[in-house]
């Protein structure tokens, strides 16, 4: 097996009087290998605190994606433990990890995939059509007959605060510019309040200033949200935004 290197994350310390918070997100042990004879990817033990955010960078092959992947839960790991949230990801059937990844997680891809047959509007509330959990976290505390008033609103507060104008948000993903789709998926992304956001580098095609801002206006977002992050690049100057940094290296076998 080829191991990784990591910095250790550890939750901080809370007084006995404190509510349980439960991280984020934590690995133990973690393998996986593609193909039954290729040699196993072996992950770091991490442990993400609620709300913290996570940079996590590395060479082509590293297997940054893959592990994205597993936290998905797109991918089954070949051997240790996936926690998100207190519950156990490789105890899920395939259903049951898709219905908890809809709940909880909101899922940045490089290429975005946006409906293309969707306004920027509709693809930012399609999370809340597809999870009553995110659903009802955007409405609570308003009138059945509101429900569909209160999601839209948000949504549009989410596109606007991501510098979407308003004259926008009826457009289709092609007549958007490559930076205005990835604030929609980031919007999406944030629908509903999900406890965690994976993103797999979605700046890869931005330019240095539209990148910087984009990282600040996610980062803010998910910091109002109280939402844990996540993050995929191989770009060391996105770093500085994160509490946390992990460094995964290239195995052996691949460079060999």
């Amino acid at each position: 097996m080829t191991k990784t290197t990591a910095t250790m994350i550890t939750p901080d310390s809370d007084s006995a009087s404190a509510p349980l918070i439960l991280p984020s997100l934590q690995i133990r042990e973690l393998t996986f290998r593609w193909q039954s004879r290729q040699p196993a990817l072996t992950f770091p033990d991490i442990t993400l605190d609620a709300g913290n955010h996570l940079f996590l960078r590395g060479a082509s092959g590293s297997g940054k994606s893959t592990l994205l992947g597993l936290l998905a839960g797109l991918n089954s790991a070949d051997n240790g433990e996936i926690r998100l949230l207190g519950k156990s990801i490789g105890a899920l059937d395939p259903s049951a990890r898709d219905r908890f990844r809809a709940d909880h997680i909101g899922v940045i891809f490089q290429q975005f995939n946006l409906v293309p047959y969707l306004t920027a509007l509709a693809n930012v509330i399609l999370p809340c059509q597809l999870s009553p959990v995110r659903r009802d976290r955007i409405s609570s505390g308003t009138r059945t007959s509101d429900t569909r008033a209160a999601i839209h609103a948000k949504a549009k507060t989410l596109l606007t605060a991501l510098s979407i104008p308003r004259e926008l948000h009826s457009r289709k993903p092609t007549q958007l510019s490559i930076g205005q789709q990835q604030r929609v998926a980031a919007a999406r992304a944030l629908m509903g309040a999900p406890e965690l956001i994976l993103a797999d580098e979605p700046t890869s095609a931005l330019d240095s200033n539209n990148r910087d801002r984009f990282m600040q206006l996610l980062l803010e977002m998910a910091q109002q949200n109280k939402t844990s992050v996540v993050f995929v690049s191989h770009d060391p100057a996105l770093a500085h935004h994160f509490h946390h940094q992990i460094e995964l290296e290239q195995p052996s076998w691949l460079s060999s």
